[in-house]
């Protein structure tokens, strides 16, 4: 009959030994959980403490990090029973490609995380994993291309601006694929969920993407995009926050199936980018017409130094003339000789063929001998050989090496492949090396210095066009080209000039003179004992063009309750004087909100010989001679498609933002264009209206149709009654 082995075991749900109960060897059952434990030291070899784990956790893998609550940063996170501690401490060791997987449990993180490209964080379930930053004044992760963050909670507390995900603003990243944002959940007030400015990435994608991230963090924002930087948004519901989404000086984002309850505003836009480029009308245009003919050449300038940070990533460079670039520009450099120090750095060791050391002098000549290990600095040329045993070489013997017989990695491509030394062009091959015994087993030899390379930069893998950021006088700039491992210094050579393109859609411009419309009246004062609607008086421009500003006031229980706005005129140079009378009652007044008059452009031809033909959404209502001025700026833009807003304007307060608890609904802050910017929307309210802008308003509970889009017909309040007598 078999003897039955017997183990330490426990019934009870959850129950582990401790290190105490254990001897080295031996095993503990939990036949509850069916888990079978064993002691692990490793404290002769990486001082680690002994400690319980778990026996059968998978075997290790190389692309996926596991964290869990039980973890220890100490561990190799390569199986789910050695795994780390925290998200940051699987970072620190994550490479392009690594999955980090998050075991359920609330982890507090020293923030900022900074991931690496290509690499994911994926919690086990939205619900059951809690992320809360340490530092609240930082950004909790920075995100760099194709990085991938999912079912996760964000929870804590942090600083207004803080944000969960945001690019680095101190290591601005060249960005090919845009950070993906998928089922998360932010909890923590004033923080803005996510932060996309453009200035904090270059390349071709300022961006980021995002799928179902609900924003539940009163007072912050939702999503928020600027300088340039760009948002695809599904799914995105905000929750009591100051701004649901908001883009500005530049900023655009597409939104499509989203909402916004509670808070103070819903979608925000503001501004418009920089000025990008200056055309010059070619033709004189008559007045109320929409397309022109504008140069948008641009002169290039010759570059007379390059002044490179390689640790920043940020260069100051300096024209032989002066420029006229602006901050925001987008400069093309091109053709810049630059010497760096490429391949002079650090060599390490791998190995060595046998007999790769041929001794041609002194007591040893004829033998070979095999390094054992090798240093090599190119600064200085010194190459260390060092032996497994003594040589017995002494100083000023020779020898010579044997081609591609030491096997190195270095800097020149971060270690990534080996090179054997020497190769056939180098100076150490076949010459005859005089020998400097450092000890028995080892001595140096010197096979000559990396010489300093010339290159042509850009080399178009990090692109042509760069962002101007600052302008410290009329003949030199600064931008961000991105840092590197090597000092670049500049010979000689190269052009900069601002970067044109095809005009398109999304660009704004104006002609000669930006003029201002009137966008909305806010009522400062009720005024009281009002019989009839006073009369709203809004002086007129004094353009021979303008078009003077019309209201009408809205009365409830004798006061003016609100003001709509029947024409907002043209030609304004400043914000005119509103004025309002009549109507038996007295004290009411009111205030303007302008808004500049920008064109945007819907279509132009190609470039040729540096004329386009551009065509905006509106008539100019004036003559627009040869030489005028148009400035091309990139407008400050959300296209909401199928939005829902509920109770907008209510509040930040969780609680008292309720209807339930007197908050009450402020429709204008709903949709909010402040100084140039645009939102083009579709949206559900909770009172049943449907807007296409404000062109359209079906009110469901009313019945009527209503909007701007009616304000040249008969009748400025259509009735499903009307419709159907075809108008009459």
């Amino acid at each position: 009959m078999a003897t039955p082995i017997r183990i330490k075991r426990s019934a009870v749900p959850g129950k582990r030994p401790q290190v105490t109960d254990l001897q080295k060897g031996e095993l503990a059952l939990n036949t509850y959980d069916a888990e079978l434990v064993t002691l692990r030291d490793r404290f002769a070899q990486t001082g680690i403490a002994t400690e319980v784990v778990r026996l059968g956790a998978g075997a290790t893998v190389t692309n996926v990090i596991y964290v869990t609550k039980d973890g220890n940063d100490n561990n190799t996170g390569l199986k789910l029973g050695d795994a780390k501690g925290s998200i940051a401490g699987a970072v620190a060791i994550s490479t392009t490609g690594s999955i980090i997987r998050v075991s359920a449990g609330s982890y507090v993180e020293n923030n900022p995380i900074k991931l690496p490209s290509q690499v994911s964080v994926v919690g086990d379930s939205l619900r059951e994993v809690s992320i809360t930053p340490q530092n609240a004044g930082s950004d909790l992760f920075h995100v760099s291309p194709g990085n991938y963050l999912s079912e996760l909670s964000f929870t804590g507390s942090m600083s207004a601006g803080s944000a969960i995900v945001a690019f680095d603003p101190e290591k601005p990243r060249y960005s090919t694929q845009s950070p993906y944002v998928s089922n998360c959940t932010n909890f923590i007030q004033n923080s803005i969920g996510m932060k996309i400015d453009g200035n904090a990435v270059f390349g071709p994608f300022k961006s980021m993407v995002t799928d179902a991230f609900t924003q539940y963090n009163a007072n912050g924002i939702g999503v928020s995009i600027t300088n340039g930087g760009y948002a695809q948004i599904v799914s995105l519901f905000t929750i009591n926050t100051d701004v649901g989404v908001f883009a500005g000086s530049g900023g655009q984002c597409d939104i499509t199936n989203s909402n916004s309850s509670f808070g103070n505003f819903g979608l925000v836009t503001e501004s418009v980018s920089p000025r990008k480029n200056t055309g010059v009308i070619v033709t004189e245009q008559a007045a109320n017409k929409d397309t022109f003919a504008i140069n948008v050449n641009s002169t290039p300038f010759d570059i007379s130094n390059f002044v490179y940070d390689k640790n920043t990533g940020f260069a100051t460079v300096t024209t032989s003339t002066d420029h006229n670039f602006e901050v925001g520009m987008g400069v093309s450099l091109n053709g810049m000789t630059l010497q760096c120090n490429y391949g002079s750095g650090p060599h390490t060791f791998v190995e060595a063929t046998n007999g790769a050391v041929n001794v041609q002098s002194g007591a040893q000549a004829g033998t070979e001998l095999t390094p054992s290990g090798s240093t090599y600095i190119a600064t200085t040329g010194v190459l260390t050989l060092s032996f497994s045993s003594a040589h017995g070489l002494s100083t000023n013997d020779t020898i010579t090496l044997d081609d591609e017989s030491i096997i190195f990695t270095c800097d020149a491509d971060n270690h990534q492949t080996t090179h054997p030394y020497p190769r056939a062009t180098d100076p150490a091959s076949g010459a005859s090396l005089s020998v400097t015994v450092t000890s028995s087993t080892a001595f140096t030899i010197n096979v000559g210095t990396v010489s300093l390379q010339n290159k042509v930069y850009p080399d178009g893998k990090v692109g042509y066009v760069f962002d101007v950021k600052s302008v410290p006088n009329s003949t030199s700039f600064t931008t961000h080209v991105g840092p590197n491992r090597f000092e670049h210094t500049y010979v000689s050579g190269g052009t900069a000039k601002i970067d044109v393109v095809r005009p398109f859609d999304g660009q704004v411009v104006y002609f000669d003179k930006l003029y201002q419309e009137v966008q909305k009246i806010k009522v400062t004062a009720s005024g009281s004992n009002y019989t009839s609607a006073p009369t709203v008086t809004i002086d007129a421009p004094t353009v021979d063009f303008g078009i003077r500003s019309t209201a009408v006031a809205v009365l409830k229980d004798g006061k003016v309750d609100s003001i709509d706005l029947v024409s907002s005129g043209r030609g304004y140079e400043s914000t005119p004087t509103i004025s309002i009378a009549g109507g038996g009652g007295a004290g009411a007044t009111a205030s303007l909100v302008m808004k500049d008059k920008y064109y945007a452009i819907r279509k132009s031809t190609p470039i040729s010989s540096g004329i386009t033909t551009i065509t905006v959404d509106d008539n100019v209502p004036y003559v627009v001679g040869v030489g005028t001025t148009v400035p091309i700026h990139k407008q400050s833009r959300i296209l909401a498609s199928s939005h829902s807003f509920e109770y907008i304007g209510s509040g930040v307060d969780l609680i008292e933002s309720l209807p339930s608890r007197g908050g009450v609904a402020i429709q204008d802050n709903e949709v909010d264009d402040r100084a140039g910017g645009l939102t083009i929307f579709t949206s559900t309210d909770q009172a049943g209206q449907f807007r296409i802008g404000d062109g359209v308003i079906i009110d469901q509970q009313a019945g009527t149709i209503t909007g701007t889009f009616y304000s040249k017909s008969l009748f400025s309040t259509m009735t499903p009654f009307i419709l159907a007598l075809g108008g009459d």
